[in-house]
């Protein structure tokens, strides 16, 4: 049988077709391996971009606290919103079986807050006018500026992050019932206990303020008892009120200070000048400055080369003659009670 004309043209063609094909092919291939070359390339290059700003972020943070404050209150939110609302489906997907997240730090303040009566009424009985005003209460901190204070205890105090973060919120609510600065109430409490709310001196001084129980026993009273003096909450604002009365029996920051350290004499062994400087560097901290956290001050002790004749301060007088090892017993190792005089200035103040 003959063949078509048309065969060889076609064949031709399909040899064509095909010859075209496997060079198309060929030449895809080797663009595929360049291109997987150039992609492996630019992910290397991605992922070093990457990884060099997350160094730089994480560097730019540690040296800048308040920016690390910032993220903290922008990211802070929402992370607690989120997980918030994953323990309330998982709740409800089990049949309300599941237990609940660990409560947050504002929450177990917030519940606390709750059994600690408000400082206000025994405040009130002491007018603010005769309160010096360097040492009421001013501009209200931000969250962000909170945060920055906070971890600028934390760090300089090597205490827990969680904890001088209650403390700081706990100062800003007392510092606003009784009307005091919330940075000097901060202040007081770095240098009389370094933030140990369960420290003890050898005279009876306790808690974060070193408040002496057997002198304010009217105001432990009205907080719960003898033993809300080693309740952190109850504590400062038994603190902030003794305080408060004490500057405006000496009529100004300097005195009142004096009175509360329980100095008899026109001195004070320098416990005035280094809660002045403590809180200076915490309005520095929260006014975004950098601050030092390794900037020396030890725990005051307070000493004097004569011997105590008649205790004057609002529950706390010198005791010269020994002086404690540790920050706690150190900031109140001059502090006695005086039982006369004071109780009826509590009365009053009460």
């Amino acid at each position: 049988m003959k063949k078509s004309g048309l065969s060889p043209w076609l064949l031709a063609v399909l040899g064509a077709l095909r010859a075209r094909g496997a060079a198309t092919v060929a030449v895809a291939r080797r663009d595929w391996r360049r291109l997987a070359w150039h992609g492996g390339r630019a992910g290397l290059y991605a992922s070093s971009a990457v990884g060099l700003v997350a160094v730089v972020g994480t560097l730019a943070l540690w040296a800048r606290p308040t920016w690390r404050a910032d993220l903290a209150s922008r990211v802070g939110p929402l992370l607690e919103a989120a997980t918030g609302s994953a323990n309330a489906a998982s709740q409800g997907a089990n049949g309300g079986m599941v237990a609940r997240g660990t409560p947050s730090d504002s929450t177990m303040m917030a519940q606390a807050a709750q059994h600690v009566p408000s400082a206000a009424v025994l405040a009130a009985y002491i007018p603010n006018q005769r309160v010096a005003a360097d040492a009421r209460a001013t501009k209200v901190l931000d969250t962000r500026e909170q945060i920055a204070v906070a971890d600028y205890l934390a760090r300089r105090y090597r205490v827990a992050g969680d904890v001088t973060g209650n403390l700081v919120r706990a100062a800003y609510s007392t510092g606003k019932e009784v009307g005091l600065d919330p940075l000097l109430l901060l202040a007081v409490m770095a240098i009389e206990s370094g933030f140990n709310p369960y420290a003890e001196s050898t005279v009876g001084a306790q808690g974060l303020m070193q408040v002496m129980s057997k002198v304010h026993q009217d105001k432990l009273e009205y907080f719960g008892g003898p033993e809300a003096a080693l309740h952190p909450l109850a504590n400062i604002k038994v603190g902030a009120l003794i305080l408060k009365e004490c500057i405006a029996r000496g009529g100004s920051l300097a005195g009142g200070l004096r009175l509360y350290v329980g100095s008899t004499s026109a001195g004070d062994g320098g416990y005035g000048a280094k809660v002045l400087a403590e809180r200076d560097r915490l309005r520095g901290v929260s006014m975004g400055r950098k601050v030092s956290p390794n900037e020396p001050q030890s725990p005051v002790i307070v000493s004097s080369a004569k011997p105590v004749a008649k205790p004057v301060s609002a529950g706390k007088s010198e005791d010269t003659a020994e002086s404690a090892p540790s920050p706690a017993a150190s900031t109140s190792a001059g502090k006695a009670a005086s039982t006369g005089k004071l109780e009826a200035d509590d009365s009053t103040a009460a």
